[in-house]
């Protein structure tokens, strides 16, 4: 897509406390699934908040946020740079492995990502291939069943332009079996709290725990 049209979606903050908070409780999550020593890949990390959130509250070595906007990654590096951070340009929809610093990662974020990806499942596939053995996938989509891409009601011709598709449950745990993941744990994000609970999936966007 059209990396102005997908600026637009970006969130600018200078604080992990000043995004929406579902998007705060997908990272302090995922802070839960890191071990002392471990790297980590933020894949399309935007503007470099949950990047940044990662580095400070998890035991990690080195937290790679990526992400294929210039601007987006100048803020990031502007206000969430560290010593344990590293932001590289990169295009997720492409080869992508070879422009990191570290090609293997112990745990990949991957955030409301998948639906802006034409081809999700060579993505998928290439975050595969970017875990060590028994590495933690951590990944979250738009619930299709919730808001429906066709149907959206937060958009006046009911389509989010910046959106391939969304997903049913089933949907997105077949796309990542389909590409050698095993299903840890699913969780939904409640439509009035936003918070993360376990074994449901009718929330507005569902989150799974996938192990390579």
């Amino acid at each position: 897509m059209d990396d102005e049209i997908a600026k637009m979606e970006r969130m600018y903050a200078t604080s992990i406390h000043d995004v929406m908070m579902d998007h705060h409780y997908r990272y302090h999550f995922a802070t839960r699934f890191i071990r002392p020593g471990d790297f980590i890949l933020d894949a399309a990390c935007g503007s470099g908040y949950g990047t940044h959130y990662i580095a400070i509250h998890s035991p990690s070595a080195l937290v790679v946020g990526v992400d294929r906007s210039e601007h987006a990654l100048n803020w990031a590096i502007d206000h969430f740079s560290g010593d344990n951070t590293v932001y590289v340009k990169t295009d997720l929809s492409e080869s992508f492995r070879d422009e990191l610093p570290i090609q293997t990662f112990d745990v990949i974020t991957c955030f409301e990502t998948v639906e802006h990806i034409k081809d999700d499942r060579t993505f998928i596939q290439k975050l595969y291939e970017s875990l060590h053995t028994n590495g933690i996938l951590l990944i979250s989509a738009p619930n299709e069943e919730i808001i429906p891409h066709l149907k959206n009601p937060y958009f006046l011709n009911g389509v989010n332009p910046h959106h391939y598709r969304h997903y049913r449950p089933d949907e997105l745990r077949k796309l990542l079996t389909d590409c050698g993941f095993t299903i840890e744990q699913v969780l939904t994000q409640d439509n009035a709290t936003y918070e993360l609970v376990y074994g449901r999936e009718d929330g507005f966007a569902n989150v799974l725990v996938a192990i390579k």
